[in-house]
């Protein structure tokens, strides 16, 4: 099975992870009842030679077998895996890589024999025990390795009997334990891996190993139905935003009801980008780039990936009546590429007033963020200005969100050199 961007991945139907209401607040079984009306067949299959995919897949996998084989789910990401400007890649170039794993004591265990050399001196000194407190009650749950540097082999071609190539990556890998990794997708704990995963990313094809146990397979099943979750979730967040942003022009209170937002697909995947920064200290303060969002979606070659990732979601949310998808022609850059090769620019059509629709919406959202429900929704279509207070509310609950875990994690960098 080839590595591919995430949501082409095969997802078991009826997973009771996501269809508990207990666990994801019931957007499973919404999901399972929206998926038999879905047809996907307008988006194309993006061909990964043509699109921001700058590390092979190849070349991933063979980072990956270096660690020990209990991973639940590994995916790449970062500016060294899809393009997010016009960069050349080089073997400077550091490939960031996220390892789920069902047991992080047993497998830091194992990784300290393996790779004691990743780990800083605290870590070297405390152990996998040590380690794996760290991880588990500091920041978003994760513990990071950076400037590593990994030697990795392809295999020899046998058609014309090549010796075997030898790379020397840097690389940056982070552990997460895979239950933390599924709470983070459906309640959005700290917005950080689940705001990664808003984005595209490639999945990794984790190797089969002996002794795989059904409750690995499981909490990999777990992973993608959780996923979905997260980018119906994005996408719900996302639109309910821009409510009440055009009141001001509207003439009448029928107007305004009545009055619709079109949306170009790029916008959204902008404000979906930037939802797991708001608050984040590192944007106020310099430490990442104020351009990362443009660089995210408008890099060549990253539209289609977006628009790949986020097709199912627009589709559900398209089959619901909350929106209509609808697709331009155009000659200029940029755009969708369809099935038959054909550029096109996709606008969503909605109503960011109807109080009905945002109704709707918000059920999709995390149970955190369903708290403050009514507030967000608006009070009437036609009261703008309690629909944009709503808006505001569900940005600075974000903030709230995004801003504890963002610093706790840059702190907690400080003790694990990561």
């Amino acid at each position: 099975m080839a590595i591919r961007p995430f949501l082409q991945s095969s997802i078991r139907r009826g997973d009771p992870l996501v269809n508990s209401s207990r666990i994801s607040g019931g957007i499973g079984s919404r999901l399972g009842s929206c998926r038999r009306s879905i047809t996907t067949t307008s988006y194309t299959n993006i061909d990964t030679a043509n699109s921001a995919q700058i590390t092979s897949n190849n070349d991933l996998s063979n980072i990956v077998r270096h660690f020990p084989p209990s991973i639940s789910y590994a995916f790449g990401y970062g500016s060294a895996v899809l393009a997010q400007s016009q960069n050349t890649l080089t073997n400077n170039s550091m490939v960031d890589v996220i390892l789920a794993v069902p047991q992080p004591y047993q497998w830091h265990k194992e990784n300290l024999v393996r790779h004691k050399d990743h780990y800083s001196l605290t870590g070297r000194i405390g152990g996998a025990r040590f380690v794996t407190w760290v991880q588990e009650n500091f920041g978003a749950r994760l513990y990071f390795h950076p400037f590593v540097s990994l030697e990795t082999t392809d295999a020899a071609t046998t058609t014309t009997r090549t010796q075997p190539t030898r790379t020397t990556r840097q690389i940056k890998y982070g552990v997460v334990s895979t239950d933390a990794l599924i709470s983070d997708l459906l309640r959005w704990d700290y917005l950080y891996l689940a705001g990664r995963m808003q984005k595209p990313i490639v999945s990794i094809d984790v190797p089969t190993y002996e002794g795989l146990t059904s409750d690995v397979q499981y909490r990999r099943d777990g992973i993608e139905e959780a996923q979905r979750s997260n980018l119906l979730a994005a996408v719900s967040t996302s639109l309910l935003l821009y409510g009440g942003d055009d009141g001001d022009h509207a003439q009448n209170k029928d107007e305004l009801t009545a009055s619709t937002e079109l949306l170009p697909t790029s916008k959204l995947f902008g404000t979906i980008a930037s939802l797991s920064y708001t608050g984040d200290f590192r944007m106020k303060t310099g430490a990442e780039d104020p351009n990362k969002v443009a660089k995210l979606v408008e890099t060549p070659g990253m539209h289609d990936l977006w628009e790949q990732t986020y097709s199912e979601s627009l589709q559900i949310l398209h089959s619901e009546g909350l929106l209509s998808i609808v697709e331009n022609a155009m000659e200029d850059g940029g755009g969708h590429t369809t099935n038959r090769g054909i550029k096109t620019r996709r606008y969503l059509e909605f109503h960011p007033n109807d109080v009905a629709i945002r109704r709707q919406l918000i059920q999709y959202l995390p149970p955190r963020l369903q708290h403050h429900s009514d507030l967000i929704v608006g009070s009437s279509s036609s009261d703008v200005k309690s629909i944009r207070n709503g808006s505001l509310l569900l940005r600075n609950e974000l903030a709230n969100i995004v801003a504890p875990a963002a610093k706790s994690q840059g702190m907690k960098g400080f003790f694990t050199a990561g």
